[in-house]
């Protein structure tokens, strides 16, 4: 299965996960309730010691222009149109230290979402066809929007996301993923898989 999967790496930005982060006072009580930053560096480096690649989906980085004429803005596009979250060159608009991407490993970094959805007008899809992917890992930010909303093509952990209330992680993770996903699980489960089956395929 592993040379068949993929970890997808939703909006892994400083803006959302560092301290200094424009949006961190947001998830912080979501991020320490599991331990999320933790979990997320786990699952990349269980993924690259089994040499599944990285799929970086990112959302857009605000500059200015970005919205101009827009008839059609939702909440979240005017947040972070006036708060300039995740502004194009800004320390706030890189990826978190220690989860960059590695090319050796075969990471991908995708087009950016505008949304929630990391396929909508993304190449996700082509890029994960291109490689025959048919298995999808979810870790990143934010469990209850981009990841639930991408991840209704497959869901597979859950203490490597986080959102804005550990209650509205808690309903998706809970509620919502069991009615679309084949498994909901947390990250020790999925590395411990990870390990029994290379182990299976060394004793074979």
């Amino acid at each position: 299965m592993a040379s068949h999967t993929a970890l997808i790496f939703i909006d892994p930005y400083n803006d959302f996960i560092h301290p200094a982060g424009k949006l961190y006072s947001a998830l912080v009580e979501s991020l320490k309730d599991t331990d999320t930053i933790t979990h997320m560096h786990e699952v990349l480096a269980a993924a690259r010691a089994a040499r599944i690649p990285v799929y970086y989906v990112l959302h857009q980085q605000y500059k200015p222009g970005n919205y101009d004429g827009w008839q059609q803005m939702t909440a979240n596009h005017v947040a972070l149109k006036e708060g300039k979250v995740f502004e194009e060159g800004s320390w706030g608009a890189r990826i978190f230290e220690g989860m960059e991407p590695v090319r050796e490993n075969g990471d991908v970094v995708l087009s950016k979402h505008w949304n929630s959805s990391s396929f909508q007008n993304t190449d996700l899809d082509f890029l994960l066809r291109q490689r025959e992917i048919t298995h999808v890992v979810f870790a990143g930010l934010v469990t209850n929007t981009c990841v639930e909303t991408t991840a209704r093509y497959a869901y597979e952990l859950t203490d490597a996301t986080a959102a804005f209330s550990t209650e509205q992680k808690n309903a998706a993770t809970n509620i919502i993923w069991p009615l679309f996903a084949q498994k909901v699980t947390t990250t020790a489960a999925w590395t411990a898989g990870l390990k029994g089956e290379k182990r299976e395929k060394y004793e074979s």
